[in-house]
């Protein structure tokens, strides 16, 4: 097999242990049979797609045959996330794309691999192969020894199919099927138990729910949650409406919840809710307006439409409902509308790249990177592509996983504006222009950023919680608490980085019990480990400081203090040095 981007393995003829994957386009034959120009195309956009992603996820490709790819990767974990991940980009991308979906079955092993003059070559490679072959579409199956070496994965779990035989290969081996939920519903559940109800609030509120899926294919799920967050973002400009945030919004769904129980949970006045029946590019949608008191519609309508009429139908809704939730709504405010990309791959592209973008890991960010560059190929003109990808970038400064920060940094300014330029009624961009100055410390250059944001879109709860840790950094920790405690409100089931964004607020106050006992309330309190180690050294408590300097450590191996001392963007030298100090105390590395 000839080999390409084996940099780990270069030349070594000695045998070398690595996890294999093989990945084969399903029916491939056929479609050149019926379309050679069409299926090529497809093929050549499918390989480039396994280039792209999968260095993010420390593989490289070993070789490419037509329609077939063997990937090497250091980690079986490594590996099946890269298989799961890739797996549900085809399976997304089908709700977006033209043409019949493409699919891949996937096989992987984990053994000894040797290089000669770049062939690869190893029995653990043939297995992996008659794994692939095995399989079902869109599918992945893995060996016993894979299933030993990969460890936990969160959200998965491997179900047995016993020991088929696989041709030529003599030895019995047991293999196993992936089974990903993503630990959607466990999360959420934990959630809904661990929370306070929401206190009800005076003024109008909404509660927008994703559509229920009743075309009975997974495929539309991202489809379903991202009509209703652009609803969401859409009722959010109007002032006298509360929009319950998307993060505590899409917990519920109404035929699992009933009207009250969502009253009661989120303090909402009024839900729209409805379901989504999709036949190729033709949706039917339906949605209706409840009074969650009294359980009554206020509202209902139906939409039959293109895939390429979206936007047109959730400026509809939303009009609509404002129009039926308060008389005070100026009618030119809500014909405010943001420009849409021409093409829908884009818009699908950036849905499915927020959703990764979430998890706050490398290889979860350069994938949503990836996604939003390729929006812009498809609709150079999409504004929120070129905010969500300067984001990337800034994680990418924020985190070091950049070997060029500054130069990450300075990509992130550049991505902001140019989204700002392209967009000017989208919130998203101003915020992220904001975002991005503050940690390059123009503090009221951020602070105007964001202030614009909010008067664009004032109940965009997660806009105005980072303008709330902007304003911590710029010595307003107070008029910053008062807005956190509302972007609660907004979002009652908040995620972590909220409690992680009001456990620095009370450090740049200098209240260390409240920032321990802050962080403590965490789902995962792996990223307020450093505030913990700051905080228990300034509370005496040495044992926990160390233990917190630790942790630390072991997330994030090449942690220094000179490093990490040019992140936070505290506008007073002594507030730096306090935390520094903290740091220094609980006895991580200069």
């Amino acid at each position: 097999m000839q080999s390409e981007g084996t940099q780990t393995l270069g030349g070594d003829r000695r045998g070398k242990r690595a996890a294999v994957m093989v990945a084969d386009m399903v029916e491939f034959s056929r479609r050149m049979e019926q379309d050679q120009v069409g299926s090529a195309d497809q093929v050549t956009r499918s390989i480039q797609l396994f280039r792209n992603l999968i260095g993010d996820y420390g593989g490289r490709v070993a070789n490419i045959t037509g329609d077939g790819i063997l990937a090497l990767f250091d980690s079986a974990g490594q590996a099946l996330r890269f298989a799961i991940q890739i797996q549900t980009e085809f399976r997304e991308q089908s709700v977006w794309g033209d043409g019949e979906p493409i699919e891949f079955r996937i096989g992987l092993n984990i053994g000894e691999v040797t290089l000669q003059e770049s062939v690869a070559y190893g029995h653990c490679i043939n297995v992996a192969a008659r794994l692939q072959a095995l399989a079902d579409p869109s599918s992945i199956l893995v060996s016993g020894a894979f299933r030993t070496a990969m460890g936990e994965l969160p959200g998965t779990s491997l179900r047995s199919i016993g020991q088929p035989r696989l041709k030529n290969i003599s030895e019995p081996i047991e293999v196993f099927e992936v089974e990903h939920s993503g630990a959607k519903q466990s999360r959420l559940a934990g959630a809904l138990r661990e929370r306070l109800p929401a206190e009800p609030v005076r003024h109008p509120t909404i509660a927008v729910l994703p559509l229920t899926n009743l075309s009975g294919d997974p495929r539309n799920d991202h489809l379903c949650e991202g009509i209703a967050e652009d609803i969401i973002a859409s009722l959010a400009r109007f002032r006298n409406l509360i929009v319950i945030a998307r993060h505590s919004a899409f917990l519920f769904n109404l035929s699992a919840n009933p009207a009250r129980e969502v009253q009661n949970r989120l303090g909402v006045r009024y839900i729209l809710g409805g379901s989504l029946r999709r036949a190729d590019k033709r949706l039917r949608i339906a949605v209706e307006l409840i009074d969650a008191g009294t359980e009554t519609a206020l509202w209902s309508d139906r939409f039959i439409l293109e895939l390429e009429d979206l936007f047109d139908m959730q400026d509809e809704i939303a009009g609509a409902v404002a129009a039926r939730l308060s008389t005070q709504i100026d009618i030119a405010e809500q014909h405010q509308e943001s420009p849409h990309p021409r093409d829908m791959r884009a818009y699908g592209l950036v849905v499915r790249g927020r959703h990764l973008i979430l998890k706050v890991t490398k290889e979860a960010n350069w994938h949503a990177r990836r996604l939003f560059e390729e929006a812009i190929e498809y609709a150079p003109e999409y504004g929120r592509a070129f905010g969500a990808l300067s984001r990337t970038h800034n994680l990418d400064w924020r985190y070091a996983w950049s070997s060029t920060p500054k130069d990450s940094l300075e990509s992130a300014i550049v991505l902001a504006r140019r989204a700002k330029e392209l967009d000017r009624l989208d919130a998203t961009g101003y915020a992220e222009l904001g975002y991005a100055k503050l940690y390059r410390r123009q503090h009221d250059d951020a602070l105007a950023e964001y202030s614009q944001a909010l008067a664009l879109n004032p109940n965009d709860a997660d806009i105005i919680v980072e303008y709330a840790d902007a304003l911590a950094y710029a010595e307003q920790p107070q008029r910053s608490l008062e807005l956190v405690q509302k972007a609660m409100r907004l979002n009652p089931y908040y995620p972590d980085w909220y409690l992680w964004y009001l456990a620095d607020i009370y450090d740049a106050m200098g209240r260390a019990e409240d920032v321990v006992a802050t962080v403590m309330r965490m789902h995962d309190p792996s990223e307020g480990q450093r505030l913990l180690a700051v905080n228990y050294s300034h509370l005496g408590m040495m044992r926990e400081a160390q233990a917190a300097a630790r942790e630390v450590i072991r997330l994030h191996p090449q942690f220094t203090i000179a490093q990490w001392r040019e992140r936070p963007p505290y506008r007073d030298p002594l507030v730096l040095e306090r935390y520094v100090e903290g740091l220094r105390k609980a006895g991580l590395p200069e």
